[in-house]
């Protein structure tokens, strides 16, 4: 029996042997299981999403060299950040899986304990790219991962990284900040790859440079007219901010876009909130600092 209106429902609870009251009852106790549950759900997706920050790794004051900061739309983020210290080079990695959410979440916690492992196994940025894709790929999950992986040399400054479908990075000196235009392979977990000798290594010197790795939700983020900052406004924030040290830096860009959706949808909470998850990271190879 379809129950459309108060009449239906008195009906239904003759039929049942019930008076309405005793429906209402029981329908109430139904409702507070179902709240409990939720309620229960969502504790554990913030137990969840307070373990997915444990993978994230801690920033050494004292190292000076790579910054980051993430910011999820939802509790659980699809973009990560990972880095790895290997004698004098430093392996990084930046992703974005797509969608958000838990599911994106758990692709994001494999590939980042992958990229960790193989670092360990004194892998190339090449071949992590190729066996990372490839796990994704034979995962069959409908999902895929655009990400930059590299690996900065602190000795020489010289930075080589492989741009796997994901947005172009900003590099900024003493006199300027501007886009740096990479060459890019399709996006992980799209197509299996035989040989890791086709994927394209991006190489350059960061002596007296900083480069900045972001994910697209930075980039789509509105600014105060309302726009969408594009790369264009992500350089302008980051010059707005050059005085200041990198942390600074990249803490005052994520106090602007957070402020504008909290500004001009102040009275409605589920509007204010961040679309996308937002992550930059920053590798600094200004000695002067």
């Amino acid at each position: 029996m379809k129950v459309d209106d108060w009449q239906d429902l008195i009906e239904l609870a003759k039929k049942q042997g019930l008076t309405p009251k005793e429906a209402w009852q029981r329908i109430e106790k139904t409702n507070l299981k179902f709240l409990n549950r939720k309620s229960t759900a969502e504790q554990q997706l913030k137990k969840g999403a307070r373990i997915q920050q444990l993978l994230f790794p801690k920033i050494k004051k004292e190292e000076n060299i790579i910054y980051a900061k993430n910011l999820p739309s939802l509790d659980v983020s699809g973009d990560f950040y990972n880095f790895k210290h290997f004698g004098d080079k430093v392996f990084i990695v930046l992703g974005d899986v797509s969608g958000k959410g838990v599911d994106a979440g758990l692709i994001m916690a494999r590939v980042t304990t992958m990229f960790e492992i193989l670092v360990e196994e004194k892998k190339s940025v090449r071949e992590i790219v190729s066996l990372i894709n490839n796990d994704l790929y034979t995962l069959v999950t409908g999902k895929f991962l655009t990400a930059i992986f590299g690996c900065y040399d602190k000795k020489s400054n010289n930075f080589e990284f492989v741009n796997a479908g994901h947005s172009n990075c900003i590099i900024s000196d003493n006199n300027k900040t501007n886009e740096h235009m990479s060459n890019k392979i399709p996006p992980l977990g799209v197509q299996f790859m035989k040989s890791d000798k086709d994927i394209i290594l991006n190489q350059i010197s960061l002596d007296e440079k900083i480069f900045y790795i972001l994910s697209d939700g930075l980039s789509e983020s509105k600014d105060f007219t309302g726009k969408e900052l594009e790369i264009d406004g992500v350089i302008k924030l980051i010059d707005k901010n050059r005085s200041q040290n990198i942390q600074t830096q990249l803490e005052n860009i994520f106090i602007e876009i957070s402020a504008y959706g909290a500004l001009q949808n102040i009275a409605d909470e589920e509007k204010s909130i961040i679309k996308d998850d937002t992550t930059i990271l920053a590798i600094n190879g200004k000695t002067n600092n």
